[in-house]
């Protein structure tokens, strides 16, 4: 005899945002309720055959017999990359650097720490040994084009020997400064995309990335991104950090990267990683203090979109991917567990195998997972440290009654950089700007119509414009 299984209010979380309420539940299902509804719901006493009723049912907050197929594929179609090896490999191919960013995480080092041709080999063998289908490999440093022979012996033998046709990105970050006309035509000819930095116009970039003279490096950058897209049709990736210098111009920046011809900007806080250690006091701040730079910027953005310029905001497009879509973007810092190792290493000129750019980054190695030289990718995902460190990236753990729970990772190797423990105290100082970011996106969700309409343009990628990763 078959049986029927009974409806059931799935355990949901709650946060009022303007005059709604937020519900939402583990697997991404969510709905907003007026303040009627949400007394109803919360005395779990809701009409069966209502229109509540009906309402949470379609949108997975109540599960039955006819909807709970719908509710577990959503939920692994939101959390893919836990079905995937790791994706992103990161080849840090030099310490060294001809700049002194005031917020560098690498702090650039001697001629001593180029990688090897050897050790570029074995980073060949990682990628194709990862069952994964998609991978990405990503030049890094230092700054990666002072080790170009390395960089094209990676890229050319990547390509070379990609016999099972797994489907391979590589992506070179670089602050452009040594990139030349035959540089430009090998990354054409090689389908490699470029990303560099730029922090917004000269006065505010020039405050941040200064030469080793101590000059500013804006004028050189762009005039390599714009020689790039004259000559060869290839617009160049571009990220800003945001410092303290940034904080009072949300405008400005956004200004100059349409100037530039960008649809997307990414705006992403400073890290207290590395040399930026030395002078936080003069480039750091609060979280709360981003969190104000953030909401003026994307009104800003709201107000360019709805005047008719397409500009989306990065981590909002992520967002809506994650809220809309129940699609996983794969970015990192959203992943529960925590994206480190299973979605990313990082390979250090030396062979150190490392769960994350920034574990690589922090003055001692309490995260490096092995020597690639001499082990294989099956041992370096079978250390204790690794284990540890999935454990304390369980956001379920630490944020299980935040409304954003579903859609939210925690990154255990930042809080261990800010804080010398992996196991969060309180709400860290991400995962504060991640719930804002959440917040303010949400607000505009449940706000007026045309933002809806806007947000369903991001993620549709209604530019038309081909997309880069990080």
């Amino acid at each position: 005899m078959t049986q029927t299984i009974p409806s059931a209010l799935l355990p949901f979380n709650s946060a009022k945002i303007n005059d709604r309420y937020l519900v939402s539940n583990i697997m991404g299902c969510w709905d907003a309720l007026n303040a009627e509804e949400f007394r109803e719901l919360q005395s779990l006493r809701v009409m069966r055959g209502g229109a509540l009723y009906s309402r949470l049912l379609e949108r997975g907050l109540i599960a039955n017999e006819g909807n709970i197929h719908r509710i577990v594929n959503g939920y692994r179609s939101l959390n893919a990359n836990l079905f995937n090896d790791t994706s992103l490999h990161i080849a840090v191919v030099t310490k060294r650097c001809n700049l002194r960013c005031a917020y560098c995480h690498a702090e650039g080092g001697a001629s001593s720490e180029d990688m090897t041709y050897k050790t570029a080999t074995r980073i060949l063998q990682y990628i194709f040994d990862v069952r994964s289908n998609s991978v990405t490999l990503e030049f890094q440093g230092g700054e990666p084009l002072l080790n170009w022979p390395v960089v094209k012996f990676l890229t050319e033998h990547a390509r070379k020997f990609n016999t099972i046709k797994k489907n391979l990105k590589i992506v070179i970050v670089t602050n452009m400064l040594l990139m030349d006309e035959e540089k430009m035509r090998f990354f054409v000819d090689h389908d490699v995309s470029v990303c560099t930095s730029v922090d917004g116009p000269a006065d505010i970039h020039d405050q941040n990335r200064k030469d080793v003279a101590g000059r500013g490096t804006h004028a050189q950058v762009i005039e390599k991104i714009e020689y790039f897209a004259k000559k060869f049709g290839r617009k160049v990736g571009m990220l800003p950090t945001i410092t303290r210098h940034s904080l009072a111009h949300p405008e400005r920046i956004i200004d100059e990267y349409l100037r530039l011809g960008n649809t997307e900007i990414a705006l992403r806080p400073v890290s207290r990683i590395g040399y930026a250690c030395n002078c936080w006091e003069d480039i750091g701040y609060t979280p709360q203090e981003f969190n104000v730079f953030y909401d003026r910027a994307m009104a800003y953005i709201m107000k360019l979109n709805t005047a008719g310029h397409y500009l989306s905001e990065r981590i909002a497009r992520i967002i809506l991917t994650k809220v809309l879509l129940s699609q996983d973007p794969c970015y990192v810092d959203m992943m529960n567990p925590c994206g480190a190792g299973r979605a990313v290493m990082a390979y250090a000129p030396d062979g150190g195998c490392y769960p994350t750019d920034e574990a690589r980054m922090l003055r001692d190695d309490i995260f490096r997972l092995g020597d690639i030289n001499t082990e294989h990718y099956d041992n370096m995902i079978n250390k204790e440290n690794y284990f540890s460190l999935l454990a304390a990236g369980c956001s379920d753990l630490w944020n299980y009654r935040s409304v954003y729970s579903p859609w939210l990772g925690i990154d255990p190797v930042v809080n261990y950089a800010l804080e010398r423990n992996i196991i969060p105290k309180g709400s860290s100082r991400l995962q504060q700007v991640l719930t804002h970011q959440f917040k303010t996106v949400f607000s505009y969700l449940l706000g007026d119509k045309k933002y809806m309409e806007i947000f369903q343009r991001w993620i549709r990628g209604d530019s038309h414009e081909k997309e880069s990763k990080e």
